[in-house]
């Protein structure tokens, strides 16, 4: 989950540019773990729109996953033209195609299935990549 939050910041601007500086703390829960994941993106997402703080590193601080609540905090520095390149403004998060894959289990905005071979299906586990997560947004 970490990883996506970093990825996200990382279509922004390139994260070896960016100084561990300033801490940001964010929360998010939801009725899945897609709407959750979506929740905490966008909790980035606003957190940036409102203080400009892009992040190098993501960590999850707390993560409840009976009650699909997480607490995560990241890394980073505010954005500065002058040092930072400009990559693409992500506008707003979007839970179209989200997919979150485990092992056996594959998530979308139309509930949870069981992961099978079958490519619409979340296809096989990748060696050295048993969690997968798919996340498209809106530039």
């Amino acid at each position: 989950i970490a990883q996506v939050c970093v990825c996200f910041f990382s279509y922004m601007t390139d994260l070896d540019k960016l100084d561990v500086a300033t801490v940001v703390e964010v929360e998010a829960s939801g009725h899945d773990m897609v709407d959750m994941l979506y929740h905490l993106l966008d909790e980035f997402l606003f957190h940036f729109g409102t203080t400009y703080v892009m992040c190098r590193r993501v960590e999850v601080v707390d993560f409840d996953e009976k009650q699909l609540k997480i607490k995560a905090r990241g890394w980073g520095e505010k954005f500065n033209l002058d040092k930072h390149p400009q990559g693409t403004e992500i506008k707003a998060i979007t839970m179209h195609q989200m997919k979150i894959l485990t092992p056996t289990t594959l998530t979308t905005e139309e509930g949870t299935i069981e992961r099978t071979s079958d490519l619409m299906e979340g296809g096989a586990v990748r060696e050295g990549f048993p969690y997968e997560c798919y996340v498209l947004v809106d530039i």
